[in-house]
C-alpha cells in the first residue's frame, strides 16, 4: 500500500513538472499561427487608437463577441462541419458588427458589456481558486450572475461616460489580446484551456507562477493604452463631434440656426445703438429699435409726410412767386415799399423752408 502510494505522488509530482515546466513550443498550426499573429496587430491598434477609430473599435468588438457566441450555439449542431461554422458565424457576425458600428449607442452598449464580461471572469476565477483552496464547492449560478450583472453595470456606465469608457475598454481588450497571444506563443494556450475548463466547472491542474506572469501582462497594457490615449492620440477629440459631422456631411445647405447666439448679438447690437448712437448705422437697425421701443410709425406714414411737405413748399414758393411779380408790375409805389415787400416774402421763404427742414431732420431720427 506504501509503495503504491509512493508511485502515484511520483507520478503526480512528475505531471506538475511537466506541467510547469518551462519549454516553448515549437509547432504551431499554420491558420492559428495567422489567427494570433492577426489578434496582436489587433490588440495593438486597440491600445494606440482604440479611440480615435472608435466606430471601428465597435465594429471589432462587435464581431469577436457575435461570431464567439455563435461558433459556441452552432457546435452543438453534428451536421455542420468545422468550415460551415466559421463561415455562418462570421457572416452573421459581420452584420450584427456593422449593426453595432453604425447605431452609437448599440456599440456603446456591446463595448461596456465586453469590459465587464472580461471583469466578470477575473472575479470568477479568483473566487473559484480561493473556494478550491478552501474546499468549498463554486456555485454554478456565480459566473452568470457575475457576467449580468457586471456587463449590465460597466454597460450603462459606458453609456453615460463615453470617452472615458471607451478609452478604458479598449485599453482592457488591448490587454485581454496581448495576453492571448503570450500564452499561445509561450505557453500553447494554457491559460485560456484553464479558464475554458473552469467555466464548464472541469477540473484542472493548478496553475504555476510562470502562467501568473503571462496573466500580469494584461494589467500593464491596459495602463499603457489609457496613458497613450489619454494624453496622444485620443487628447483633445471627441468622438461625439466626429458623429455630428459625419450625419451632416451632406447636408450642409440645411444647418440649425444657433438662436442663442443670434439673440445675444441681437441684444449687444440694440444695447449699443441705445448707449453710443452711430449716425453712419442709423438705418441699419431701424426696425430692430421699433420693435424695442414700440415706435407705431411706418414707413408708408413718413413717405406720406414728406411728400405733404413738399407740396406745402411747392404752394409756398409760387404765392410768393406771384406776389413779386405782381409787386413788380405796380409801378405807383415806391421803391422802398418794393425792397420791404421783397424782404418779407424772403423772410416768409427762409421761415417755411426752415420748418421744412426741422420736420425732415426729426423724420430722419426717427428713421
Amino acid at each position: 500500500m506504501r509503495n503504491l502510494n509512493t508511485s502515484w505522488l511520483s507520478k503526480n509530482k512528475t505531471m506538475i513538472d511537466d506541467y510547469c515546466n518551462l519549454n516553448l513550443p515549437i509547432d504551431y498550426d499554420l491558420y492559428w499561427f495567422i489567427a494570433y499573429t492577426s489578434l496582436a496587430f489587433i490588440g495593438l491598434f486597440y491600445a494606440l487608437l482604440g479611440y480615435r477609430w472608435w466606430r471601428f473599435t465597435m465594429f471589432v468588438t462587435s464581431f469577436s463577441l457575435g461570431s464567439l457566441l455563435l461558433y459556441i450555439i452552432l457546435l452543438t449542431q453534428p451536421t455542420m462541419t468545422q468550415s460551415q461554422l466559421i463561415g455562418v458565424s462570421c457572416s452573421i457576425a459581420t452584420l450584427f458588427g456593422l449593426i453595432c458600428a453604425l447605431l452609437q449607442y448599440v456599440g456603446l452598449f456591446i463595448n461596456g458589456f465586453c469590459f465587464g464580461l472580461t471583469l466578470s471572469i477575473i472575479t470568477f476565477i479568483t473566487i473559484d481558486m480561493k473556494n478550491r483552496a478552501n474546499g468549498i464547492t463554486t456555485s454554478f449560478w456565480l459566473p452568470i450572475g457575475l457576467i449580468l450583472l457586471l456587463g449590465l453595470i460597466c454597460a450603462i456606465i459606458t453609456l453615460r461616460f463615453q470617452k472615458t469608457m471607451l478609452i478604458v475598454t479598449s485599453s482592457c481588450l488591448a490587454g485581454v489580446c496581448q495576453t492571448l497571444v503570450l500564452d499561445y506563443f509561450l505557453q500553447s494556450s494554457v491559460l485560456l484551456h484553464f479558464i475554458h475548463k473552469r467555466l464548464l466547472f472541469e477540473s484542472t491542474p493548478t496553475l504555476c507562477i510562470r502562467h501568473w506572469i503571462i496573466a500580469l501582462i494584461l494589467p500593464i497594457i491596459m495602463l499603457f493604452g489609457i496613458v497613450i490615449q489619454f494624453s496622444c492620440t485620443g487628447k483633445n477629440y471627441d468622438h461625439r463631434d466626429s458623429w455630428q459631422r459625419a450625419i451632416s456631411a451632406g447636408k450642409k445647405r440645411y444647418k440649425t440656426a444657433n438662436f442663442k447666439k443670434i439673440r445675444h448679438n441681437y441684444h449687444q447690437d440694440t444695447l449699443r445703438e441705445h448707449i453710443i448712437p452711430d449716425e453712419s448705422n442709423r438705418f441699419r437697425y431701424f426696425y430692430h429699435i421699433r420693435r424695442t421701443n414700440g415706435d407705431a410709425l411706418s414707413s408708408d406714414f413718413i413717405q406720406n409726410v414728406r411728400q405733404q411737405n413738399s407740396a406745402t413748399v411747392h404752394l409756398t414758393t409760387n404765392n410768393n412767386n406771384n406776389s413779386n411779380n405782381n409787386n413788380n408790375n405796380n409801378t405807383s409805389q415806391p421803391v422802398v415799399s418794393s425792397t420791404g415787400a421783397t424782404t418779407t416774402t424772403t423772410k416768409t421763404v427762409g421761415t417755411t423752408r426752415k420748418d421744412t427742414d426741422s420736420t425732415t431732420t426729426t423724420l430722419t431720427h426717427l428713421m
